[in-house]
């Protein structure tokens, strides 16, 4: 099979190529309905990479998770939903004509593409009728977020805080909040970014470049600090903020994938106030807690406990992928950016 597929060619250039695709039998062909610009794809189209991948690291290239971005052009898109064309001869759990939702490095940004399907939810997800193909190509990134609220710690009638609020801030946002948060407090510099927090349920939005965020934080408290604050920034000042909010035996979460070194980052609070600190990425998580937090994930999409339509803020065709990473690089209201086929 023939398929236009986009390749990073350089930090900052891509490009739309044609491929042969040849699926393995345990894997399942694609034809894309959506795709998406996940916050790694930006990072990469930057010219930032994870460290094991960059030194080419052996030990780290042989961990799951690394080593998989070794040397351009890469092969772009891992989020992304469209309808099974032809399985693999081992497939058994899903069939040609469904709609899938993709879990799996696989070049979903183009026209077709392979995705591993020997067991559902750890490369696809078979999407439910009911669920529409915006929310269906959002699974892998919407999975991720709702997995961090899930595992926040957060409990019924906790003071949670969320700094950075872009797509999956805005979810996190959510689920603790549908988890008993008694107050939300979202944090970003962009305010279209923080109404949109409060319109899907935020209690008290704040831009810490117009006022004081900790002394901000203290006052919705009385003075004792959030009880979970979670990191979706991925700077060394987001990080910080986080730090100097929680109270005493408070919990940490870190969500960001932060590829480069943190500097003047003040951390003895970690140790003196016996901070909880957990990381909450889930798609580095072992293989069967990937496979049960994604149909969790799927199943809370799927009754509509979370928004997800309103935090895809930009679309796209395959022909303006330059133009879209270059918005997704640039354009700080930006959520979300998708490629419609």
């Amino acid at each position: 099979m023939k398929s236009k597929s986009l390749y990073l060619v350089e930090p900052g250039k891509v490009e739309v190529r044609e491929r042969d695709i040849q699926i393995k039998p345990t894997e399942v062909l694609v034809k894309t309905v959506m795709s998406s610009i996940c916050g790694t794809d930006r990072n990469h189209f930057m010219g930032h990479m994870q460290r094991g991948s960059r030194t080419k690291d052996p030990v780290r290239a042989s961990m799951s998770g690394f080593g998989h971005h070794k040397e351009y052009p890469l092969l772009m898109g891992h989020e992304g939903c469209g309808i099974v064309v032809e399985v693999g001869s081992a497939v058994t759990t899903c069939k040609v004509g469904d709609m899938i939702s993709s879990f799996a490095e696989g070049g979903t940004m183009g026209e077709y593409f392979a995705c591993p399907a020997v067991e559902e939810g750890y490369g696809l997800n078979v999407v439910p009728k009911d669920l529409s193909p915006v929310m269906a190509s959002q699974g892998e990134p919407a999975g991720c977020a709702i997995y961090a609220g899930l595992q926040s710690g957060t409990e019924v009638g906790d003071t949670v805080v969320v700094v950075g609020v872009g797509f999956a801030g805005q979810i996190i946002a959510q689920v603790v909040k549908r988890m008993g948060a008694w107050k939300v407090i979202v944090a970003d510099i962009v305010d279209s970014k923080l109404e949109l927090a409060k319109s899907l349920g935020a209690d008290v939005t704040i831009n810490p470049r117009k006022e004081d965020f900790v002394e901000r934080v203290l006052e919705e408290t009385g003075g004792q600090g959030a009880d979970v604050a979670i990191e979706v920034g991925g700077t060394t000042e987001t990080v910080q903020m986080c730090t100097d909010v929680l109270k005493h035996g408070g919990i940490l979460g870190m969500y960001s994938w932060i590829m480069d070194p943190i500097s003047d980052l003040y951390i003895d609070r970690w140790h003196d106030d016996g901070f909880d600190i957990r990381t909450l990425a889930l798609m580095h998580r072992i293989h069967h807690d990937r496979i049960w937090y994604i149909k969790q994930a799927v199943s809370l999409m799927e009754k509509g406990l979370v928004q997800i339509e309103p935090l895809i803020t930009h679309y796209f065709s395959l022909d303006e992928a330059q133009k879209a990473f270059e918005v997704a690089r640039d354009d700080n209201t930006v959520c979300k950016v998708a490629f419609k086929f």
